[in-house]
């Protein structure tokens, strides 16, 4: 029974090398390995933590695995058995290679470990925000969680526990490491095509709450990549499923096969490092528009209005006042009737106009102040207000003729066409937002960036204390 070429191992060790160069690249890029340190992300905890290092601790493993056997599998060759000529099995290796061979296979097994955590997480997550209803649950106190930390238990403590339980045949203690964890890992994968069929009316339904439409393009994104994750993690665990089954039955046809051997080996390689990276992708998703610094500005908004317009009213409203005198000259002692005249004034005010020489839409304000003092000039003070509020500009105003109209406090405001129109766009705007905030999406699904950084929202007063 031959457990694997030189060549096949090779395969791993370059394919591992290679994912751990993409992953140094990718979390410098990403935010300069921020995302690895103890307190980072938007809610740093023990889940972050466990999820983050477990992830990040796999590939430096499978790496030494990869290199570590390829070295020992050289370093002994072939040998010829009966007609054929096969990979040296481990009993018949030297004993300074052989002793290598058990701490290998512990190795192995912890990757594959943190590897069933990583995609049993993933899996539980996406079934918590599909089952979500508008009781908005807390992850860390649903029963997806429960199920998560179980099964990552389990793992842990298997996947070591069947290498220790099986290390007397290290040719029978590799195949059961293959079928327990392949095993797992097939499971997983089957349970995620349910989620890869509810995924699409969980977009429609994000979209029709109203999410960001950088939300709904980073799910609709997540979701082209987890189809493509699924069929290599099925690349991965099916063939390395179907050298255990072969290997733990009283024949081996395929394990007796040195081509059907490799060719499983090598597949096996190629699906776990491919979905490995999609993994990472998606944990550590990159934002180019966020890297480039890039913000797009918003156009102005511009009311066109008719060069023929009518001009627009004017509206006057006084009140009555009974202290001071607010006649622009120096106020008469001892008092006088004359000193309480206001005059009328017809503004002369600057718009701002375009390229055209249209003046856009302005509210204008013409008030007097309140002073006992004389004004030199004898202007009054104008504000302009443009309808953004951006533009903000005084203009003297030379003081009219007399009317000899009692008046007092008087303000005169100009109403352009298209202010209520602004107010009423406002008002829209505020009634979006009002609606948004009712939305019935979950916070997470909001705030949505990766499966394993959650925002960091308060938990539901249910009386259970949090998970972690």
């Amino acid at each position: 029974m031959s457990s694997g070429s030189p060549t096949a191992y090779l395969l791993w060790a370059i394919l591992a090398v290679l994912f751990q160069i993409f992953l140094v690249v990718h979390l410098w890029c990403y935010d300069r390995f921020k995302c690895v340190l103890w307190n980072s992300g938007r809610q740093p905890g023990a889940f972050k933590r466990v999820m983050t290092y477990s992830y990040l601790g796999t590939i430096p493993a499978l790496v030494f695995f990869g290199v570590a056997m390829t070295q020992l599998k050289f370093a002994e060759g072939y040998v010829l058995y009966g007609d054929e000529i096969i990979p040296r099995p481990y009993e018949m290796w030297r004993p300074q290679h052989r002793h290598w061979v058990l701490p290998l296979f512990f190795v192995f097994s912890g990757a594959w470990a943190f590897e069933l955590v990583t995609h049993l997480e993933e899996l539980t997550f996406w079934l918590f925000l599909l089952h979500q209803g508008p009781s908005r649950r807390d992850w860390f106190t649903s029963g997806e969680y429960r199920l998560w930390y179980t099964g990552s238990v389990v793992s842990v403590i298997g996947m070591p526990l069947t290498t220790l339980v099986t290390r007397r045949d290290l040719e029978m203690c590799q195949i059961w490491i293959f079928l327990v964890g392949s095993s797992a890992s097939t499971a997983t994968t089957l349970m995620f095509l349910y989620v890869l069929y509810m995924f699409p009316g969980f977009l429609r339904y994000v979209k029709a709450e109203g999410a960001e439409v950088e939300v709904v393009v980073r799910l609709a994104t997540f979701y082209q990549l987890n189809l493509i994750r699924v069929c290599f993690r099925f690349l991965f665990t099916l063939p390395l499923l179907i050298l255990a089954i072969d290997g733990v039955q009283g024949r081996h046809p395929i394990l007796a096969n040195a081509f059907g051997t490799d060719f499983l080996l090598m597949l096996g390689a190629i699906g776990c490092f491919v979905s490995s990276a999609i993994t990472l992708l998606i944990f550590f998703p990159r934002s180019l528009v966020k890297e480039t610094d890039y913000l797009p500005e918003r156009p102005p908004t511009i009311i066109a209005t008719s060069p023929k317009a009518p001009a627009a009213p004017v509206y006057e409203s006084a009140a009555p006042s009974t202290t001071g005198s607010f006649f622009p000259f120096p106020q008469p002692a001892p008092y006088s009737p004359g000193s309480e005249i206001m005059l009328d004034a017809h503004a002369h005010v600057h718009h701002s106009a375009s390229a055209n020489g249209n003046a856009y839409p302005q509210t204008v304000s013409v008030y007097r102040p309140r002073t006992r003092g004389g004004d030199k000039d004898g202007g009054v003070g104008v504000e302009v207000h443009s309808l953004d509020g951006a533009i903000q500009e005084e203009a003297a105003v030379s003081p009219p003729p007399p009317s000899y109209r009692r008046h007092s406090s008087t303000v005169l405001a100009v109403v352009r066409a298209g202010a209520v129109g602004v107010a009423e766009e406002r008002e829209r705007e505020r009634e979006l937002a009002g609606s948004q905030s009712q939305s019935n999406l979950h916070p997470y699904v909001t705030a949505f960036t990766s499966p394993i950084d959650l925002p960091d929202t308060e938990a539901p007063d249910d009386g259970l204390p949090r998970a972690i």
